[in-house]
């Protein structure tokens, strides 16, 4: 992409939705591009497109015209469905609002998982799971049910689920929108973390100004437009 920083491009994305008489053009021929190691807010008014946006950076939806640059890989909307999946799986991890947990299955458990639906490396991945979530502050809740867990334990697990294939990038959508203000400073907190010392990149769908203390960059949205950028703090180096 010429620039060796820059780990994810979007080039003149949109997106419509047919829906019979009428056509919602979610997306407006949008650029953008981010940092390995970058936290941004995506923000906005609800219906800004926020969400679609973030579905196509993480190749969970293909674009109605544009092009992804990821992965050392160029994605538009020609793109197999295997090898958006398999770039996912790989590449990419998702943390949502509403935690999406497995009711039935303990913390550990639930980390575990993705490894089976990842199809990745099992050695020593039960180590590593542990590992994962001792650096979230839930090694004493590895047995543990989601029902037994406070929304910011719900969410560390979510954390430690969409960090367990070394992703280069993580969106998030909403993430402290369920959560306390004090829970959704330590959820900020922990992305700072794990952007710092693992180098992930990281977008964040959010109406939540709070978050603003642990951001790079706020991205406002408005009727499927990128408005502007804002530099929200200067990163340590």
């Amino acid at each position: 992409m010429g620039n060796n920083n820059i780990i994810i491009k979007l080039e003149e994305i949109s997106k419509d939705y047919d829906l019979g008489e009428v056509v919602v053009k979610a997306l407006k021929k949008s650029n953008l591009q981010m940092r390995k190691g970058e936290v941004a807010l995506l923000m906005g008014p609800s219906g800004a497109g926020k969400t679609t946006l973030l579905s196509i950076m993480g190749l969970l939806l293909r674009p109605t015209t544009g092009k992804i640059y990821f992965a050392d890989k160029i994605y538009d909307k020609k793109t197999r469905q295997k090898i958006l999946t398999d770039t996912r799986r790989k590449s990419i991890g998702f943390i949502f609002q509403a935690f999406n947990l497995v009711k039935s299955l303990t913390v550990i458990q639930n980390v575990e998982i993705m490894y089976k639906i990842g199809q990745l490396e099992k050695a020593g991945y039960k180590d590593k799971c542990k590992e994962i979530l001792d650096m979230l502050n839930m090694g004493h809740r590895l047995d543990h049910l989601p029902k037994n867990l406070s929304g910011g334990e719900r969410q560390r697990v979510a954390i430690a689920r969409a960090l367990i294939n070394d992703p280069e990038l993580i969106m998030a959508d909403e993430p402290t929108g369920n959560l306390d203000s004090e829970n959704g400073k330590i959820i900020g907190e922990y992305f700072q973390q794990i952007a710092k010392e693992r180098g992930t990149t990281i977008l964040i769908a959010t109406h939540d100004d709070r978050l603003k203390f642990c951001s790079d960059r706020i991205i406002r949205m408005e009727d499927g437009n990128i408005l502007n950028h804002e530099h929200s703090r200067i990163k340590d180096e």
